[in-house]
């Protein structure tokens, strides 16, 4: 038995022996592959790093000067051209309606409808006339036949023949007259159904159903969305530079929206209080446009240059304004003041010379034609 355990502990002892030798020639390999860069990472061909590149020049956009036209502003309402007032021809009470406040009416349609009970009561005795007289002519003209007849063989006098054609004439009349009623009674049926005169919308509703009206009662107030002007209060010392046909400028503030247009009418009346007068242009107005908005007529007095350079040329810092402007082979920081936003431009009003060069910031140059390296 002791003998067994001895050859064990020799067997496990071999074999101890073996493991710690293969462990150390792996160790030995992996020194080896390490050393040779078998380990490593190794970058592909090509793809070395190059040295630093010299910094690109900056780019740069020359100070200079725009031409634009200079107008002067004045201050006006959307109006409608020709703005409808619908309007009760009839007494009655309103028993139906057809629209509201912003709604879009078609020429023809039908918006309001009076009780017309009467009005066809009305009717029904006009054709009941009608017929009445149309029997009465029919009978006074055997009456006057008739008379004719004994007057040729001296039964009748001639007053009698006379009587006989007056009651002809007297019917005829008569039927005339009924036809006329029946004509008007029917027309004033058709005012109690009232139409929408024009295509338009609705700017105002004034009735609601029940209430009664009146012969010239407004009903509503429509306009034409196609047919709208702007009505602007001019100074007097511009009205030699505008003319009816001559083309100018609006100005919607609420949309800020810049349209063309032309001068309409000139009302020849100045007030003497203010001193101005009433200007009217016509324009293809956009979407969105109510009469009653604001606007500006942009009237043309001559030319202005102001001097600008690239908005994106401006950097902020608090409330100062600065630009980098290249000074020969340096680049100086200057404060400037800045104007108005023209476009991609902006206005300097001080700070900066015509010709002289401001750094544009990187990522500009294809937005910006002025600037290069």
């Amino acid at each position: 038995m002791p003998s067994k355990n001895a050859k064990l502990q020799a067997l496990l002892g071999r074999s101890l022996r073996i493991a710690v030798m293969l462990l150390m020639v792996l160790v030995v390999v992996a020194l080896i592959l390490w050393l040779m860069g078998g380990l490593r990472t190794k970058i592909p061909p090509g793809s070395v790093a190059s040295p630093a590149a010299a910094p690109a020049p900056p780019l740069t956009a020359a100070v200079r000067r725009l031409t634009l036209p200079r107008t002067m502003s004045a201050v006006g309402s959307i109006r409608a051209i020709h703005p409808v007032t619908i309007a009760s021809r009839i007494v009655g009470r309103v028993i139906w309606t057809n629209f509201e406040v912003g709604a879009a009416l078609q020429k023809g349609q039908v918006i309001v409808r009076l009780d017309d009970r009467n009005l066809k009561a009305q009717l029904a005795q006009a054709q009941a006339a009608v017929r009445l007289a149309r029997a009465e002519l029919h009978q006074a003209r055997i009456n006057q036949r008739r008379d004719k007849t004994l007057l040729a063989t001296g039964d009748v006098t001639r007053a009698s023949m006379d009587l006989a054609d007056t009651g002809v004439a007297t019917a005829q009349a008569g039927l005339a007259r009924a036809l006329a009623a029946g004509q008007s009674a029917k027309t004033v049926l058709a005012y109690a159904t009232i139409h929408s005169p024009v295509n338009g919308i609705v700017r105002q509703k004034m009735i609601s159903v029940g209430d009664t009206v009146l012969p010239g009662t407004p009903l509503a107030r429509i306009y034409d969305p196609h047919r709208m002007q702007l009505a602007a209060v001019v100074q007097e010392s511009l009205a030699d530079r505008l003319h009816p046909g001559e083309r100018v400028r609006l100005h919607l503030e609420g949309l800020q929206v810049l349209l063309q247009a032309r001068v309409r009418q000139i009302v020849p009346r100045v007030q003497s209080q203010s001193r101005t007068f009433i200007v009217k242009a016509a324009a293809v107005f956009p979407a969105g446009i109510w009469p009653g908005m604001y606007g500006t007529l942009l009237v043309p007095v001559g030319a202005e240059h102001p001097l600008v350079i690239p908005a994106a040329a401006i950097t902020h810092v608090g409330q100062l304004a600065l630009v980098y402007v290249l000074a020969g082979n340096r680049v100086v920081r200057q404060v400037v003041q800045p104007g108005r936003h023209i476009g991609p431009w902006r206005e300097i009003l001080s700070g900066l010379r015509l010709g002289q060069r401001v750094v544009m910031p990187p990522g500009s140059a294809p937005t910006l034609p002025e600037a290069h390296p």
